[in-house]
């Protein structure tokens, strides 16, 4: 009860929030303006990562004030996009930044027990935090896509792990509240502050729920619920680096891109995001079934996901013309 009541806080703020932050981006000229990179053809406002944070901000410390250090996190991560956002800031100067604030939310406890070496522990973590925080910052390459698979995966962490819900739902609900008014056309964007501070929380959960388990179920408790994030993330480094292209550059070879150019619309795109966070999350949840024999049922999802990568990986979009209009933005990812 209290899982779901913060996540209704964080929503209700969040949607509050919207229209006056939305204002304020106009007023300031924080917007995402078109070019080369980017198919959106007129100017729309960020801000919506400050109105996530305030949602979940709100929730969190009402409810579980003694969590104010990990507020504190996120919103030094949004801080970061933020800047990002109205300046630009240098990849490395970003990596550092998201790295800092990594090894505190490992000084505070969040660090995946992968094995008997803290060193070994802390590292691995840093490591998966920082890259989980930029796969989201990536994914957020079309209208709602983010918002949509960050909300899934943090409802799927819930679900699997009912302790880590009263994490995952404040979250979850500023994501949802934001999604309101970021989905296909959308009216306003979460940017890098948003984008790098829903990774960010998702990471956290992350080891969070996998640290309720041992072994092979702690991993898959840790990877599978945000499958779709990596699927995007290791689809686009393949590609670039199979064409030579430099990673950190921002571009039109995302899965979502691909799906375009196969004809389908934002809409059935979103659609098919959700669909497979919703698969992940089942395969999850059959995976730590092991060794019970219905845990097998996993196989075929997991291939699934495999051929659907791999089919995608053949799509070119370096050379192809993805379709118009089309409802994408990159706001400034790595």
């Amino acid at each position: 009860m209290m899982a779901l009541l913060s996540s209704l806080v964080a929503f209700l703020v969040t949607l509050a929030l919207i229209w006056p932050l939305r204002k304020l981006a106009l007023h300031l000229d924080i917007l995402d303006d078109p070019g080369p990179r980017k198919i959106h053809t007129d100017p729309v406002p960020y801000l919506g990562g400050l109105a996530m944070l305030g949602g979940l901000t709100c929730a969190v410390l009402w409810l579980r004030p003694e969590w104010w250090s990990v507020v504190v996190m996120l919103a030094s991560i949004t801080a970061m996009g933020l800047v990002d956002d109205v300046r630009f800031l240098p990849v490395w100067l970003k990596l550092v930044g998201e790295g800092t604030v990594a090894c505190c939310a490992v000084a505070l406890g969040f660090s995946w027990h992968l094995s008997d070496s803290v060193g070994l522990n802390a590292g691995f973590s840093v490591l998966w935090i920082v890259g989980l925080t930029n796969s989201f910052n990536l994914l957020d390459n079309m209208d709602g896509l983010a918002s949509t698979v960050a909300a899934l995966s943090l409802i799927a962490f819930a679900a699997l792990v009912p302790a880590a819900a009263m994490f995952a739902a404040p979250v979850a609900g500023a994501a949802i509240g934001f999604l309101l008014i970021n989905r296909p056309r959308a009216k306003m964007y979460m940017g890098d502050a948003g984008s790098l501070m829903l990774g960010f929380g998702v990471a956290l959960c992350s080891i969070g729920a996998a640290n309720s388990s041992h072994g092979l179920h702690s991993t898959v408790l840790l990877v599978v619920p945000v499958a779709v994030a990596l699927f995007d993330t290791l689809l686009v480094i393949v590609s670039r680096l199979a064409a030579g292209r430099p990673i950190q550059l921002g571009g039109k070879d995302h899965f979502s891109h691909r799906l375009r150019l196969l004809g389908w619309s934002p809409h059935q795109v979103l659609a098919a995001a959700a669909v497979g966070s919703i698969a992940a999350w089942g395969l999850a949840s059959l995976a730590i079934r092991f060794p019970s024999p219905d845990a097998w049922l996993a196989v075929p999802i997991g291939l699934a996901f495999v051929i659907t990568w791999a089919r995608l990986l053949r799509v070119d979009p370096y050379t192809a013309t993805v379709p118009q209009p089309l409802e994408v933005h990159h706001a400034g990812a790595i």
